[in-house]
């Protein structure tokens, strides 16, 4: 099971440059994801990818509050931090 601790920034920075088809060497945590010029497309799937690889769901509403690479960074980490939900 993927923690926390193990959400690597790298990880996330590769898989948004490849789902996202944004140059690697442009991205850094701080990189606005409004100012990548991603497609709504490709946003969708790096949500699914983020889905794949750290085992948590983040939702197209979620990125309203994800400004930056590092807040999108954040919700997967609070993500694997809370608990299940119940139901």
């Amino acid at each position: 099971m993927t923690t926390a601790a193990d959400v690597d920034p790298n990880a996330l920075l590769d898989l948004v440059s490849e789902e996202g088809l944004v140059a690697r060497d442009t991205l850094s945590a701080e990189s606005r994801l409004a100012d990548l010029g991603i497609p709504s497309l490709e946003m969708i799937n790096i949500l699914f990818a983020v889905e794949d690889r750290f085992g948590v769901i983040v939702e197209p509403d979620d990125l309203a509050n994800a400004t930056t690479i590092q807040d999108l960074l954040d919700l997967v980490a609070a993500r694997l931090q809370a608990p299940p939900a119940s139901g």
